[in-house]
């Protein structure tokens, strides 16, 4: 897994409004931030179970957030198995195509 470090460098590359969903290894929930231009939501995924969208000014100040669900990223960073970007890239096994795509270097 990626470290949040190298997260937030491939957070501010990608254009757009990507969505990325967040997979734990402590719960059965999903969970998404969504990158909007001067702001970023949070909200917990799902037909019945999800939640409306929280939002923070930027993606520092939601890592350090208490969020829905008693998560908080900054503590909770590694319980995090995977990160799925627009419903198409898995960080866990397309990281190296993402770097790719986007010039990066972790």
């Amino acid at each position: 897994m990626i470290t949040y470090g190298e997260f937030k460098k491939l957070f501010d590359v990608i254009p757009g409004e990507p969505e990325f969903e967040l997979y734990f290894d402590h719960t059965e929930n999903t969970y998404m931030i969504i990158k909007h231009d001067h702001r970023v939501t949070f909200q917990r995924c799902g037909y019945m179970t999800g939640s409306g969208e929280a939002e923070y000014s930027s993606l520092s100040d939601l890592y350090s957030a208490n969020l829905i669900d008693g998560i908080c990223l900054q503590d909770d960073w590694t319980h995090i198995k995977d990160i799925v970007i627009d419903s198409t890239f898995s960080v866990l096994t397309d990281l190296d195509d993402l770097l790719t795509i986007y010039n990066l270097e972790v």
